[in-house]
């Protein structure tokens, strides 16, 4: 694998940086040393960029950007977890302009990023595929959103080996954030034949992978199936802008330590039956994808199914279906559906919502 990421970079430029966060750098240095040295081997110039935090913020991508300038880079890799791959993106577009990473949000920015390639260690549920990245402000402590069609990378490398390493908990948390990623894609209005196919055979990879899946059962096809579904969910989130249950994670990590993939995971059974009535056709559809038996029921009842077997898979894989397991509390909940209000990712939904409605949505998952 290392020599081919050589070959991908080598048609960018000679020189190259590999964004990583300390957590993910100590999860996976021998990886990533692998990918250093065969990048050198070919004659690539490469430096590994490891000094940022766990939840990096607008700062910590800032002293970044000040010290991978001096390396006049051609390429940004972006290796690891989705926090590795949201700094990566933020460098690659904040290199060429001359813009401190708090004031991105604001500002229209004229150059375009160095060219940049994600290599996820674990499915990230489509953000390694798709132009958005969302950072804390240093100010408010807000994690904000920043979408640029020019954030697309120009090569994402999909390595099951990588993904082997995680825990099981782990593949089955962030396989199921890409089945919720997915399922939204379905229903979105902007949906299309393409984004429908790619959500619905990312969701048949996740039910052909995750249930029943152990310690004793995981293998490299299954790893597989779900680095595959969590890319094609990524092409079709970024078509689709919809994910109800990321908005609402996002402001949730804001509030407690419940993790992005915790809370679109926990969401995403509410938010399914929130859209139940606008989307009946589409979840038959999803329910037919998931394997269920429709003969002699009534369309209503085949949506019903697909919204049960999604909390079945939850339950089976001991995914927890309340925010009262993360202590979340309810003093929050109110600023939390503002700021999840604000969220790109609320585009294209088939039932508006605004906070009132996203407050609503919470206090159901408690």
């Amino acid at each position: 694998m290392a020599a081919s990421i050589a070959d991908i970079i080598e048609t960018f430029g000679r020189r190259t940086a590999i964004i990583i966060t300390s957590p993910d750098f100590e999860a996976f240095h021998k990886k990533t040393r692998s990918i250093s040295d065969a990048l050198i081997k070919a004659g690539i110039g490469c430096m590994i960029y490891d000094k940022l935090p766990q939840e990096p913020n607008t700062e910590d991508i800032d002293n970044a950007v000040r010290f991978i300038k001096r390396a006049s880079c051609d390429s940004i890799i972006g290796l690891g977890g989705i926090e590795s791959i949201n700094c990566a993106k933020a460098i690659s577009i904040l290199i060429n302009n001359y813009v401190f990473c708090n004031d991105i949000f604001s500002q229209t920015l004229i150059n375009d990023p160095v060219n940049l390639v994600t290599i996820p260690t674990r499915p990230i549920f489509g953000f390694e595929i798709n132009p958005f990245f969302y950072i804390a402000d240093i100010t408010e402590n807000e994690k904000h959103v920043f979408y640029d069609k020019r954030l697309y990378p120009k090569a994402a490398v999909i390595d099951p080996e990588l993904v082997m390493d995680n825990t099981l908990e782990e593949i089955i948390k962030n396989g199921i954030a890409t089945l919720a990623i997915a399922l939204e894609s379905v229903i979105s209005t902007n949906n299309n034949e393409i984004i429908n196919t790619f959500a619905l055979k990312s969701i048949d990879m996740i039910f052909r992978s995750l249930p029943g899946i152990s310690k004793e059962t995981i293998n490299y096809e299954k790893v597989s199936l779900v680095s595959m579904a969590s890319f094609m969910s990524g092409i079709a989130f970024s078509s689709s802008n919809l994910s109800i249950s990321a908005a609402i994670g996002l402001a949730l990590t804001q509030k407690s330590k419940i993790t992005l993939a915790d809370a679109i995971n926990v969401m995403i059974p509410y938010v399914m039956e929130y859209n139940l009535t606008a989307s009946t056709g589409k979840y038959t559809q999803i329910a037919k994808v998931m394997g269920e038996s429709l003969n002699n029921v009534t369309i209503m009842e085949a949506a019903l199914k697909a919204i049960a077997a999604v909390r079945t898979l939850e339950s089976e894989s001991d995914i927890p279906q309340k925010l009262s397991v993360f202590n979340i509390q309810k003093q929050d909940i109110k600023q939390t559906a503002k700021i999840a209000a604000r969220y790109p990712f609320l585009d294209n939904s088939p039932q508006s919502v605004n906070s009132d409605e996203i407050e609503a949505i919470i206090i159901s998952a408690l």
